[in-house]
């Protein structure tokens, strides 16, 4: 904005020219706030972004802890790169599945029993 000693005061009653000097002012403060909002949206994105790349590293790093004990026990029923390609949720899942398989049989027989 240059400056401009000619902007128009909230009691001015004067000429068009201070309308024109005011008119002026507006829009160049409006861009001004319309920049301002558009760079605060674009750092909230960026921080978002980021957050989510954080959690999905996170997911695949617990996912790869998974992997090696679905590998021993699944009889050659999933490779590891087919795991690898899964989603967090679905390894857990399949390692959930396996680890109920697994369970001893007097630990099933008392989950029957008590419905636990």
């Amino acid at each position: 904005m240059s400056p401009d000693k000619n902007i128009l005061s909230i009691d001015s009653d004067d000429d068009n020219e201070n309308y024109q000097a005011f008119s002026e002012y507006l829009d160049e403060d409006t861009k001004r706030k319309k920049n301002r909002t558009a760079n605060e949206f674009e750092e909230i994105g960026n921080n978002l972004l980021k957050e989510i790349e954080r959690k999905n590293k996170e997911k695949k790093r617990r996912a790869t802890k998974l992997i090696p004990y679905i590998l021993k026990h699944c009889d050659g029923k999933y490779g590891e790169e087919e795991l690898n390609s899964y989603s967090f949720e679905d390894v857990q899942d399949i390692y959930n599945e396996i680890k109920i398989r697994k369970r001893p049989a007097i630990i099933k027989f008392f989950h029957f029993i008590f419905n636990l």
